[in-house]
């Protein structure tokens, strides 16, 4: 069921079935967004890499569902990865989707040859305990990949 929960670590909630909007155009993302909403889709997952935030923001904006009923992912891109650059897509992130937060926020490569992710997952955690995100996670990640993640970082992904 569309409706159905998922709890997270944190045990904040997140809907099951969400609609991911990488190819989804600026022209195509209103009636997108539109669509799912009256369907009853709550979960809506981007990147700043498919440089559609700005239109997903302005389409939840103009439905009738109030922001604490939505769940947003968005997530970092190999390029912006790094403890500042983080922080620096992060803020453009969520300024381009105009929410003061994010439910959920992902690496979404651990891109081990630059040797970022560890610096990339701190930015996160600094963030979530800020309360800018309510919950912190990756994409992508091999079983090695999150063994170093969990034995050099504070909050399980």
């Amino acid at each position: 069921m569309i409706e159905d929960t998922y709890y997270l670590n944190n045990g904040y909630p997140m809907p099951k079935i969400g609609l991911g909007v990488y190819k989804i155009t600026d022209e195509e993302m209103e009636k997108a967004i539109s669509s799912a909403l009256d369907i009853g889709y709550r979960a809506f997952d981007t990147a700043y890499f498919y440089k559609n935030e700005i239109a997903l923001g302005n389409a939840l904006k103009k439905s009738d569902v109030p922001r604490s009923e939505l769940f947003i992912t968005s997530k970092i891109w190999n390029d912006y990865q790094g403890y500042n650059k983080t922080i620096e897509f992060f803020t453009k992130s969520i300024e381009n989707l105009g929410t003061d937060y994010l439910d959920l926020f992902l690496i979404h490569w651990p891109c081990e040859e630059d040797g970022l992710f560890i610096e990339t997952y701190r930015a996160m955690e600094k963030l979530y305990k800020e309360g800018r995100i309510r919950a912190i996670g990756v994409c992508n990640f091999k079983q090695h990949h999150l063994e170093k993640l969990m034995a050099e970082t504070e909050i399980t992904p």
